[in-house]
């Protein structure tokens, strides 16, 4: 079963599965931070964004995602 990493690359969340960017599959989401006053929930809400527009793009809702080392709550 594959998994989602889900992380921060400069001023995106990201969503990713696979081994790398190159060899995966991943959804890029700007990071809001002009919305929102708390950078974490900001954070936050991006790599959210980000796991489910890769969920519904493979066409699986139920995969399971884990937080990398770049993201907030991965660190």
């Amino acid at each position: 079963m594959r998994h989602i990493e889900l992380g921060i690359d400069g001023n995106c969340g990201f969503a990713l599965s696979g081994i790398d960017i190159q060899e995966g599959e991943a959804e890029f989401v700007e990071i809001p931070y002009d919305s929102c006053s708390d950078q974490l929930t900001a954070e936050l809400a991006a790599m959210k964004t980000a796991l489910k527009r890769l969920r519904d793009r493979l066409n699986m809702p139920n995969l399971r995602w884990y937080h990398g080392n770049s993201s907030p709550y991965g660190r």
